[in-house]
This record gives C-alpha cells, sequence and structure tokens, in this order.
C-alpha cells in the first residue's frame, strides 16, 4: 500500500512540475506571437504610405 502511495505522489508531482515549466514556455511563445504580429502590422503601414504616394 505504501508503495502505491508514493508512485502516486511521484506522478503528482512530476505532473506538477511539467505543468509549471508549461505556462513559461506558453509566455514565451505569446510574446514572440505579439512581436511578430508588430512587425506586420507596421509592414503593412509601409506598404499602405507607398499606394498613396503612387497615387499622388
Amino acid at each position: 500500500m505504501r508503495q502505491k502511495n508514493s508512485r502516486l505522489k511521484n506522478k503528482l508531482t512530476q505532473l506538477g512540475y511539467e505543468h509549471g515549466r508549461l505556462g513559461s514556455q506558453l509566455g514565451r511563445i505569446r510574446k514572440s506571437a505579439d512581436e511578430v504580429n508588430r512587425m506586420l502590422e507596421n509592414m503593412t503601414r509601409k506598404e499602405e504610405k507607398r499606394e498613396q504616394k503612387k497615387k499622388m
């Protein structure tokens, strides 16, 4: 019985550790996605300005 409890405890500990790391990794992904989004917005703004200049 004692061995079952320790196995369960080990599995729960491992699960908590993996999920804790997952949160920080997802945070990095979100930051990267925000940076890419900003770059794309800037590119579209520049293209719009160029098109407006060509029309004049």
